[in-house]
């Protein structure tokens, strides 16, 4: 049985992923460390020692919680300071980097990053809600592509970014993939029509896809969304396209096909 572990355990993705996958992968989870920890100790004196106490930190845990591991899904993020309504946690951004370089060097052969819809704008005018959004930059009308929704939907291009850098220093047979969650909520149904909600077993589908995957390119992005649309849409918004063959099954405006 393969390994796989999820940080940010304790949020709504990683309890939904462990209860569709418990069964299929040995799965654990951390809680990333937190920088209040290190504030309370005052060791550490000026700012730059904190941050280099903190990330030493969240390094020595990763590293231990890493070994041995098939994957590592990395879902832990601040969302109380930084969302995708305001706020930004340049720490968030550290810990991607700690995640990235700890998976490369203890050789976890899968990396699963989650990113977000909001890394680019969905939600602005003048676009067709009939022509589902590609999971590369849209440069047709900009060549430096569609802005993000937000400054959390900064950090998590940011995300995506480093993760083509990784790509290049990965060994052979790892393979990053970031994943542009859309909404994944506690429960199995959704509370109503939405395009862009990610239901359990599709959120989970994506994963055991990529995690099980072969031939596939050693960096990736992909939509985490379901095949949501409804009698007044040709289609969904998102192009839920991957090199894993697999394709989101359930639709949020299709009641009689859901979950239950």
């Amino acid at each position: 049985m393969k390994s796989v572990l999820l940080t940010g355990i304790t949020g709504t993705v990683a309890q939904v992923l462990k209860k569709e996958l418990g069964g299929r992968y040995d799965i654990s989870g951390i809680s990333m460390a937190r920088m209040d920890d290190v504030l309370k100790e005052g060791k550490s004196t000026s700012w730059k020692e904190q941050l280099d106490t903190y990330r030493d930190r969240a390094m020595d845990q990763l590293t231990e919680a890493c070994k041995g591991k098939d994957a590592i899904v990395h879902l832990g993020w601040n969302t109380r300071d930084e969302n995708w309504e305001g706020g930004l946690d340049p720490l968030n951004i550290a810990i991607v980097d700690c995640v990235y370089r700890v998976a490369i060097a203890e050789n976890v052969s899968r990396i699963y990053m989650a990113s977000s819809v909001h890394s680019y704008d969905f939600m602005g005018e003048g676009y067709d809600p009939d022509e589902p959004i590609p999971p590369v930059p849209d440069t047709r009308r900009d060549p430096f592509g569609v802005p993000p929704t937000s400054l959390y939907g900064v950090s998590k291009r940011w995300m995506e970014i480093a993760g083509q850098y990784y790509a290049q220093r990965l060994a052979e047979g790892q393979k990053i993939l970031a994943v542009r969650l859309g909404g994944v909520g506690p429960n199995e149904r959704p509370r109503g029509a939405s395009r862009v909600w990610d239901s359990h077993r599709d959120c989970a589908g994506l994963l055991a896809a990529f995690i099980e995957c072969q031939d596939a390119p050693n960096f990736s992005i992909a939509y985490g969304v379901s095949n949501n649309y409804g009698s007044e849409h040709s289609g969904p918004l998102f192009d839920a396209v991957n090199p894993y063959g697999f394709t989101p099954v359930d639709n949020s405006f299709d009641e009689g096909t859901l979950p239950t």
